[in-house]
């Protein structure tokens, strides 16, 4: 169904998708191998975690408060 409204829509996910791995595939030529590297993703894999949890809890919190509004409001 999206080839017949945009034929090149395909192809741009495909070279989106390929452009995003390579750059997060690639090490810099500068940069030191070995534990640094390491414990700086995982360090940012932790806060990315972190932030996503935070994210998701707000939102179950709003998305909560709401729904109480709405059954508190309705009796």
């Amino acid at each position: 169904m999206l080839d017949t409204h945009s034929p090149n829509l395909t192809k741009s996910i495909r070279f989106l998708v390929r452009d995003t791995d390579q750059r997060h595939h690639r090490n810099p030529a500068s940069a030191p191998s070995g534990g640094v590297h390491r414990k700086r993703r995982l360090r940012n894999r932790k806060i990315r975690e972190r932030r996503t949890f935070y994210a998701m809890f707000a939102f179950g919190l709003v998305l909560g408060g709401l729904e109480l509004f709405i059954v508190l409001h309705y009796l």
